[in-house]
C-alpha cells in the first residue's frame, strides 16, 4: 500500500511510473487475445485480468493563509468590537498532492492504492468494505498537504504561553465520490473526512454582570487544535467527464468546482485551558469540547485533453487552483453564563497555485 503519510514524492513517482507503463503491459492482459479494451465507466474503471484506473493532481507550489475568521470580518465590515486578531500566521508554500480512482490488479489479488486508515476514519473502512464485496460504483480521493509556519501572538500573554511558536502538521483529506447519472458525467456527490492540526486563536466571551449581557473577555490561543471533520460534498468535473466519454474530446477548457459542508469535534487542550483561565481570573473553562462545523469551496480553472494511446485512455490537465474553507466552533453547553468563560475558535484556511493533472484507464 501506499501511504499518503510518506513524502508525497515519491508517491507521485510511483504513480506516474505505473501510467506510463501501463501502454506496454502484455496482450494476455486483455479479457481474450484481440478484444479491445471496453470505453471508460463514469469513473474509468475497466475490469480485465489486468484493471487499472487513476490518476495524480499535483500542486508543486501551494500557497497556504490562515487566521481568526471572526476578527477578520469585524475588520471588514468595520466593526468597533475588542475581539482583535492577536495572532499572525505566516505560513510556507508546500507541496499537495491528490490520487483518485481505483487500483486493482484483479487476478493477482494486488492493490495498489492509498493507505486510508487515517484517524481511523469512517470513509477509509466504507471504502475496504465495498472492495471486499468487489463494489466499485464509487470513486476516492485522497488529498495531502503539509500546512507549516510560524505563528506569532500580539496579544496580552500569560505566564508560560510563548508568544511565537512553530508548527508543521499534515493536512489530509479523504473523499468517496459517485457520478450522477445522465447525459454528462462530470457532475458528483459524495461524502469526505478531512484532518488536520493548527495553532487558533480563542475567542473567549463571558457573561458581563455590569453589562447584564455577554460580552468579550481576555483571548488565549491554542498552537495544535486537531479538526476532525466529515462532511458531504457535491462538485462538478470537466476532465472526469470528457474521460467518461461525454464529454467534449482533444483540447477543451478544463473547470472543477466543489461545495463542502460538514461537522466534527474538537477539543481544547490542557495547556490552552490553563491559559484561559489565568487570562480570565476567577472564571472557569465552560467546556473543552467543542462542536465544529465546516463549509468549504474549491475551484480550479485551466485547459485539459482527453483522449486515447492505444489500449490506454489518458486525461490531463493544466490550470490554477484557489480554495478555502471556515470552521466555526461553539460549546454544545449552551450561552455562557455567570462565572464562565466561553473559549471557541474561528478560523480560515484558504489555499492556490498552479497545478497538473493526469488521468488513465487501462
Amino acid at each position: 500500500m501506499i501511504d499518503i503519510h510518506r513524502n508525497g514524492l515519491s508517491n507521485c513517482r510511483l504513480l506516474l511510473a505505473a501510467l506510463l507503463l501501463a501502454p506496454f503491459l502484455p496482450a494476455c492482459a486483455q479479457e481474450s487475445e484481440g478484444e479491445a479494451a471496453p470505453p471508460a465507466s463514469p469513473w474509468g474503471t475497466i475490469k480485465s485480468a489486468v484493471s487499472f484506473s487513476g490518476g495524480v493532481e499535483l500542486i508543486p507550489l501551494d500557497n497556504w493563509a490562515s487566521g481568526d475568521f471572526n476578527a477578520l470580518t469585524d475588520g471588514w465590515f468595520g466593526e468597533a468590537t475588542p475581539d482583535d486578531n492577536n495572532t499572525s500566521l505566516s505560513m510556507d508554500r508546500t507541496w499537495s498532492t491528490t490520487y483518485e480512482g481505483n487500483f486493482l490488479f484483479t487476478k493477482l489479488k494486488l492493490n495498489v492504492g492509498i493507505d486510508l486508515n487515517v484517524d481511523n476514519n469512517v470513509i477509509g473502512k466504507i471504502y475496504g468494505l465495498m472492495g471486499y464485496i468487489g463494489y466499485y460504483g464509487f470513486m476516492l480521493r485522497a488529498q495531502t498537504s503539509e500546512l507549516r509556519g510560524t505563528l506569532s501572538w500580539t496579544g496580552q500573554s500569560v505566564s508560560g504561553m510563548p508568544s511565537e511558536v512553530s508548527f508543521d502538521n499534515r493536512y489530509t483529506s479523504i473523499d468517496l465520490l459517485h457520478a450522477f447519472k445522465g447525459d454528462d458525467y462530470s457532475m458528483y456527490w459524495g461524502i469526505g473526512y478531512t484532518s488536520y492540526r493548527l495553532p487558533v486563536q480563542l475567542d473567549c466571551l463571558t457573561y458581563d454582570n455590569t453589562r447584564q449581557e455577554v460580552w468579550w473577555a481576555g483571548d488565549v490561543y491554542q498552537s495544535d487544535m486537531a479538526f476532525h471533520v466529515y462532511s458531504l460534498l457535491l462538485g462538478i468535473d470537466t476532465l472526469r467527464g470528457s474521460f467518461s466519454g461525454h464529454g467534449a474530446q482533444g483540447f477543451s477548457v478544463l473547470a472543477m468546482s466543489q461545495d463542502r459542508a460538514g461537522g466534527g469535534v474538537s477539543t481544547i487542550s490542557d495547556q490552552a485551558k490553563a491559559w484561559v483561565e489565568e487570562r480570565n481570573p476567577g472564571l472557569k473553562l465552560l467546556s473543552s469540547t467543542q462542536i465544529a462545523m465546516l463549509v468549504d469551496y474549491d475551484l480550479s480553472l485551466g485547459l485539459q485533453w482527453v483522449g486515447n494511446a492505444g489500449p490506454v485512455r489518458i486525461g490531463a490537465g493544466l490550470g490554477y487552483d484557489l480554495g478555502g474553507q471556515i470552521i466555526m466552533c461553539f460549546s454544545p453547553k449552551g450561552a455562557v453564563t455567570s462565572g464562565y468563560v466561553d473559549a471557541s475558535p474561528s478560523l480560515y484556511l484558504a489555499h492556490y497555485g498552479p497545478f497538473v493533472r493526469v488521468i488513465a484507464s487501462y
